[in-house]
């Protein structure tokens, strides 16, 4: 006896695959809250976003809008940008920010770094200064092996007593490090790795020296003791009941946002 096609049609189709929840917790002591999904991460603060990835990509089109009196050939013309996202300790998101691409002008364009961004602020008001006391990062900093091999200055290392001081005794050698640029890479261009004992692991993304070695970041790793007011959250990131550290970033499902675009697209109606 032959089923009706009712019940084959019954049988046959799938059920719809059930959507991926986003993590959702809120930051301790504070109006934050922050949403992470496979596509995007987002803070929020009485239901407003005051930070997110998927949004940017409005600002992303709009920079790249080209004049409508541009005559130049577009056709070959292309942008990426991207963002991974690293770590979120407290209200303190991090991400590797990556741009490349090719807009006119002698060369194509690459740069990438870590960004670490204080939700309830403004861009750019996290300074790792102001966290942890500038002789413990400085310690850190010069007993870092790949920071030791860069040393050009040995005297003026040896007696630097500020971060500013230690970089401008080191050299960019062979693989081009932009350790003159980098005051600002050691205050914001971090990311939280791990918890060990009472230290913290943070990474430092560091940039490169000259247009030649374009695109190039180098990372540099170091243990810093955990000051007080730090621990709690700390504490919350490192066991993941509230954001995540970067030893967890993939566990976590932590997303990475891409945007792309072409200036063959550009002409199009």
């Amino acid at each position: 006896m032959f089923m009706s096609s009712v019940v084959m049609v019954a049988l046959f189709t799938a059920a719809p695959a059930p959507k991926a929840q986003s993590l959702t917790w809120k930051v301790t002591g504070s109006d934050v809250s922050f949403e992470m999904s496979s596509k995007d991460l987002r803070a929020l603060r009485g239901g407003k976003e005051v930070f997110g990835l998927l949004s940017r990509k409005k600002g992303f089109l709009e920079d790249l809008k080209p004049d409508p009196e541009e005559t130049r050939d577009m056709s070959d013309w292309e942008a990426n940008q991207s963002f991974k996202v690293l770590s979120v300790v407290g209200p303190w998101a991090s991400y590797e920010e990556s741009s490349s691409g090719y807009t006119g002008g002698a060369h194509p364009y690459a740069h990438s770094g870590y960004v670490t961004w204080d939700v309830t602020k403004d861009r750019g008001a996290f300074n790792l200064l102001d966290v942890f006391p500038e002789k413990d990062v400085l310690q850190a900093l010069k007993a870092d092996g790949f920071v030791k091999k860069h040393v050009g200055d040995a005297k003026a290392f040896a007696s630097a007593k500020t971060v500013a001081a230690l970089l401008e005794s080191l050299e960019p050698g062979e693989d081009c490090v932009g350790f003159q640029y980098g005051l600002d890479n050691v205050k914001r261009s971090v990311a939280f790795h791990h918890v060990e004992g009472d230290k913290v692991a943070v990474r430092i993304a560091f940039g490169y020296d000259n247009e030649a070695c374009r695109g190039n970041m180098f990372v540099v790793g170091m243990l810093l003791p955990i000051p007080a007011t730090l621990k709690p959250a700390l504490e919350r990131a490192n066991t993941r009941q509230e954001g995540f550290l970067m030893k967890d970033a993939r566990s976590a499902k932590a997303p990475t946002v891409n945007f792309e675009w072409e200036g063959a697209d550009a002409k199009k109606p």
